[in-house]
């Protein structure tokens, strides 16, 4: 089967081609082959006339803080045009084709105030542009047929050299006997990339729509993830220093605080998600086998 995709070059992305490329026939529509999301024309002529069934989007303005630079621009800023317009302009084509939208959203769309956890049936409350820009992109699919919201949180692989994630950022310092300061009032999701892609690839087989969190199996701070990545992957943890999240994220972009996000959904499916520690001790093997 061939399968359009947007950012396909990217940390999520890349993974998925990695793992999948002998099922599936890859073409990542990106800046670099010619084709802007942006640009209305380009996009739908490119997806209306392609024999592919499926569009997978993934390409997004990511950066959480660039992004609320943006803000004052508005619609005219590149995180609007990116990800609302862009995912309009990729939704419209696939609406005039009978395509399939598989889009990649986010965490970040809920508020962070539910200290219990967020299912499928939670409202979204962004609390920053990004966050704003990706529920924008969410709400063009709604009334789309086999049409897939799949929201990620906190992505981590075993290696991509173009970006780091916060895994690897860790890591990195643990490996250079660099002090750490890890936030330890807050809550994340950590979900193992290649998780996603096997997820992914179930989904795509069973002809799977709606709205899935696809996200791991664990909710844990950012603190206690740092221990973790220490005890699992033998490195120093006294390295290690807790820091609130007022003053890491002082003079950033507002951050949701507790995102406990609930996978029960996709694990009816018969999915099964890594816990973080799950999810380290399989990086662990991958990097012994480098």
């Amino acid at each position: 089967m061939k399968i359009l995709g947007t950012g396909l070059s990217g940390m999520v992305g890349s993974r998925i081609v990695e793992l999948l490329k002998d099922q599936y026939e890859f073409e990542n529509l990106s800046i670099s082959s010619g084709f802007d999301i942006t640009q209305k024309k380009i996009i739908e002529d490119k997806i209306i006339f392609s024999d592919s069934p499926i569009v997978l989007h993934l390409a997004s303005k990511a950066d959480v803080d660039g992004c609320e630079n943006d803000k004052e621009q508005g619609s005219n800023g590149e995180a609007w045009k990116i990800n609302v317009d862009g995912t309009q302009n990729i939704a419209d084509a696939c609406k005039k084709s009978g395509k399939k939208l598989i889009y990649f959203s986010t965490d970040f769309v809920f508020n962070g105030e539910k200290e219990d956890g967020y299912n499928e049936e939670d409202t979204p409350d962004p609390i920053n542009w990004y966050a704003k820009t990706k529920y924008e992109g969410e709400k063009l699919l709604m009334g789309m047929n086999q049409s897939l919201i799949l929201r990620i949180a906190f992505p981590y692989r075993t290696r991509f050299d173009r970006k780091t994630d916060f895994v690897r950022a860790v890591l990195n310092k643990l490996k250079q006997n660099v002090p750490i300061y890890a936030v330890y009032d807050q809550i994340i999701t950590p979900t193992f990339i290649d998780d996603i892609v096997q997820a992914l690839d179930f989904i795509i087989k069973n002809k799977i729509s709606g709205k899935y969190h696809l996200v791991g199996s664990q909710s844990i701070s950012p603190y206690e993830s740092a221990l973790l990545i220490a005890n699992v992957l033998n490195l120093d943890k006294s390295l290690i220093n807790k820091i609130t999240r007022e003053e890491y994220f002082k003079n950033k972009a507002k951050r949701p605080f507790h995102l406990r996000i609930k996978n029960d959904k996709i694990g009816k499916l018969g999915i099964k998600m890594k816990t973080f520690e799950e999810g380290l001790i399989e990086i662990k093997k991958q990097l012994e086998n480098l």
